[in-house]
């Protein structure tokens, strides 16, 4: 069992700085090298340092747990295929945002309910705070901050169309979206609400 972090907390999924960054990591293939390239130009526009160093911090910790393959959709993709690959590359890095899109989103899915409300994370959190003891841990204010951003990473992302009154929308991945996902790991399609029998069709063909 993968311990939570509430790391992304400081970064949602800034998908546009995501971009730039995986397009620098593409052209030098080294990170210390893209760090510093982003310093010099300031190509994140980012004013503080310390915003800087925390959403670079980030972010490549994030593409680092991609493919290849994964990294060159995002780069050389639609938005649709970045936004996909965003979205494995948060499932790859936060165990949490995994289990409850998996657990909870997945399970409404299934059943054609496509509600997302608030209820339905304290259930998950009170649930989870039984095996992940780094939840009793935080402070309330913290907790709540972990709510926050889980839920607006997930419309950011396109999984729900509100962060405050989610709408459920599975993604429509492309064929290229797919090959890579598969690819890696047929069980990452749960992140994008495929049930386990559509998952062993593609897996199957």
């Amino acid at each position: 069992m993968k311990k939570y972090t509430f790391s992304f907390t400081g970064a949602s999924a800034l998908i546009a700085e995501t971009l730039v960054i995986a397009e620098e990591f593409e052209r030098l293939q080294d990170w210390k090298e893209v760090q510093k390239s982003l310093m010099e130009s300031n190509l994140l526009n980012k004013v503080k340092e310390v915003t800087f160093k925390r959403e670079f911090s980030e972010i490549k910790k994030r593409l680092s747990l991609l493919t290849a393959p994964q990294l060159a959709l995002m780069v050389h993709g639609s938005l649709d295929d970045a936004k996909a690959m965003i979205l494995l590359s948060l499932v790859k890095a936060y165990p949490l945002i995994k289990d409850f899109i998996t657990e909870v989103l997945l399970s409404k899915h299934l059943v054609f309910d496509r509600s997302l409300t608030e209820s339905d994370y304290i259930r998950f959190f009170n649930a989870k705070s039984f095996s992940h003891d780094e939840l009793n841990k935080i402070t309330e204010s913290t907790a709540k901050k972990v709510k926050q951003v889980v839920y607006k990473l997930l419309e950011q992302v396109g999984l729900i169309t509100n962060a405050k009154n989610g709408t459920i929308i599975r993604p429509i991945l492309s064929t290229n979206a797919l090959d890579v996902i598969i690819t890696d790991n047929p069980s990452f399609l749960t992140a994008f609400l495929f049930s386990n029998e559509e998952i062993k069709a593609y897996y199957m063909k």
